[in-house]
Parts: structure tokens; C-alpha cells; sequence
């Protein structure tokens, strides 16, 4: 029970680190993918794996896919860019009261 409210109440920086840079990998390497499934699909050679979510047509599966990635960008992105920035004034603060 003392390490689960130790864990809440200290500072630390790992898990927005974390959550930042695989939200960075995931929209890196699924955007690279995207790319490379758009022209493979126009010069007939590619298709999706059977289980990754199709939708009716190849357009809009990827419209969507192109908006997930979007959505990670320009939203899920900036907010935990948020998140790291609290949690790095937050371990400032602890650790400069401790040095005190």
C-alpha cells in the first residue's frame, strides 16, 4: 500500500516520456506505412493485411487512417506535450524543496 501512494505523489517524468515518444513512433512509422500502402495500392501491388480494419473502400480506409494519424498529431500530441510540461514542474518543484 506504501508503494502505490509513494508512486502517486513523487514527481517523475517517465510516464509522459514514455506516452510521448511512442505516440511519435506510432505516428512516424503508421504515417511511413500509410505512404507506402498508398502507392503500392495505385501501382497494384500491395493490399491490407486481412487484420488490420478495413473499411468499404480502399479511399476511405485510408481517409481514416489519415485522420487517426492527424488526430495524433495536432491533438493527442500537444496534450501530453501538456502533460510532460506539468509533470517537469512538478519534479522541479519536488526537487528543489528537497535540496532546501
Amino acid at each position: 500500500m506504501e508503494l502505490t501512494q509513494s508512486v502517486r505523489r513523487e514527481p517523475t517524468l517517465r510516464r509522459p516520456v514514455i506516452a510521448l515518444s511512442s505516440l511519435f513512433a506510432t505516428v512516424l512509422i503508421g504515417e511511413y506505412l500509410l505512404m507506402e500502402f498508398v502507392i503500392g495500392v495505385s501501382d497494384g501491388v500491395t493490399t491490407l493485411p486481412a487484420w488490420l480494419p478495413q473499411f468499404s473502400m480502399v479511399g476511405k480506409t485510408v481517409v481514416y487512417y489519415a485522420l487517426f494519424f492527424d488526430f495524433l498529431k495536432f491533438i493527442a500530441i500537444p496534450l501530453t506535450l501538456v502533460w510532460l510540461g506539468y509533470a517537469f514542474g512538478r519534479y522541479r518543484t519536488a526537487n528543489s524543496n528537497s535540496r532546501n
